[in-house]
């Protein structure tokens, strides 16, 4: 046997692993998800029920204190778990790009957020924007993470975001733009770290997971996601898009 065609089959025996190691660890990952979503979810659900129940009984004091509290706690963690489950899923689940336009996507988040945008009192304006090769699920996800986050960090006065695109070679670039707190730049890159949080949770509710996803779902379609801010000034989220094929 030459070198070449054993420096080949060395290769070949490497990528081989590589190959199986990843295979494995999108298993377990999805066993996980799985346990997460459907094993844990069980228990969680007849917390809720039992505080329910206690709730409509008679209650004073440190009971009844205690029984909202145990409430609250079991709502947070739904929501944990279903963070770090969709967390799970952009590792597991394949991605298969359609044509979408992503101006109804991003309408149909704002009707979603209807509660939340009523009660800050926010204004959105959104320009046309394009149709983009990407995920509908994640494209929605994408769109209703920047958002929430543009409207949860708000200052004294009701937010202000501006949603437009445009397009930089064979790609979209999006902007999600508003008035909030801002962003200091030392803390650019820590935003986007799963579980990394900038503020107290009794300040600004979360668990520091929505813009790790957010970052996740764009690099899934090859793009880049990104903030320009200031304290005090608001932010500017961009990310970018592959453009439709078929001129869009």
């Amino acid at each position: 046997m030459t070198p070449v065609m054993a420096s080949s089959l060395a290769g070949d025996k490497n990528q081989d692993i590589v190959n199986e190691t990843a295979e494995r660890l999108r298993d377990e990952l999805e066993l996980i998800g799985y346990v997460i979503s459907h094993d844990l979810q069980s228990p969680l659900r007849a917390i809720q029920s039992c505080c329910q129940e206690l709730n409509r009984q008679p209650s004073e004091g440190a009971g009844q204190e205690s029984i909202h509290m145990l409430s609250q706690e079991a709502a947070r963690l739904k929501i944990l778990m279903q963070g770090i489950v969709d967390y799970i899923r952009l590792e597991t689940f394949p991605n298969a790009p359609t044509l979408l336009d992503s101006n109804d996507i991003m309408q149909t988040v704002i009707a979603t957020l209807g509660d939340e945008i009523k009660i800050s009192g926010a204004v959105i304006t959104c320009d046309a924007l394009p149709n983009v090769m990407a995920h509908r699920g994640r494209l929605t996800n994408l769109f209703a993470q920047l958002l929430d986050n543009a409207l949860k960090f708000r200052g004294d006065v009701p937010p202000v975001i501006r949603v437009s695109a445009h397009r930089v070679g064979d790609r979209w670039e999006f902007c999600i733009e508003d008035n909030g707190i801002g962003i200091d730049e030392e803390n650019f890159d820590i935003i986007f770290r799963l579980f990394q949080r900038l503020h107290a949770s009794d300040s600004y509710p979360g668990y520091g997971i929505g813009l790790a996803l957010s970052r996740k779902i764009v690099e899934a379609h090859g793009g880049k996601l990104w903030v320009e801010s200031a304290l005090k000034k608001g932010s500017r989220f961009l990310f970018t898009l592959p453009a439709a094929k078929q001129g869009g």
